[in-house]
Formats: structure tokens, C-alpha cells, sequence
């Protein structure tokens, strides 16, 4: 890595700007590989159901509704497991009754407060 002047700081930070945006670019094109198939009858562990179905939760909201017994899993060897057409189907559940709220409605409200409070 070369010194900088303070002459050069602007080129050098147009530079930055046109690589980030570059990468951005790169990712928002990629597949999502993460896409759960409606099918799907294996067991992952709380990262990938993190992943594929409670993306809005925090470890420790899943770990908390599994200590309370109100999420379905397994635990086997003292790792967590979850099965995840078993998880889908109790998340659509509960988003039905209103009891959690959809990833796309929070999205929605979150656009809706930050369009209010420009």
C-alpha cells in the first residue's frame, strides 16, 4: 500500500466508492441459494433455521421459545435440531393467528415509519 497526499484523497476515495458499488452489484445478482423448498423434510441446527425460516429472530429468541416449548424442535446429543417443513408449518401458523408477524410485514412497517418521519 502506497502513502496518500492529500491531492490524491479524492481520487483514491472515488475509487473505493466505484469498487463497493461494484460489489453491490455482484451481490444483489447472485441466486439466492439460501431458498427453502417447500419440501424440504431434513433437520438443520439453529443457524441454517435461522437462515431458512426465522430470518428476523435472534438466536437467543429461538433459544428462548424452545426453553418456553413453543418452538418445535429436537435436541439430540445437546445440539438443537430442527425440522424444517415441521418449523415452516408452525411460523405460518402462527403468522395466521397473528401471533408473530411475517418478514415482508415488517419490512412494510418499517418503510411506512421511516416515509413518516422524514
Amino acid at each position: 500500500m502506497t502513502d496518500l497526499t492529500f491531492n490524491e484523497l479524492p481520487v483514491a476515495v472515488q475509487l473505493l466508492i466505484d469498487k463497493v458499488q461494484l460489489l453491490n452489484e455482484k451481490f444483489d445478482n447472485l441466486p439466492i441459494a439460501t431458498a427453502p423448498m417447500e419440501n424440504d423434510d431434513r433437520f438443520v441446527d439453529i443457524n441454517e433455521i435461522r437462515v431458512l425460516v426465522f430470518q428476523q429472530w435472534k438466536k437467543q429468541t429461538i433459544y428462548n421459545k424452545c426453553c418456553l416449548g413453543e418452538l418445535p424442535h429436537s435436541r439430540i446429543g445437546g445440539r438443537l435440531l430442527f425440522h424444517l417443513k415441521e418449523c415452516r408449518d408452525w411460523r405460518d401458523k402462527q403468522i395466521q393467528h397473528g401471533r408473530i408477524k411475517a418478514l415482508s410485514q415488517i419490512e412494510d412497517e418499517a418503510h411506512a415509519f421511516f416515509n413518516n418521519h422524514k
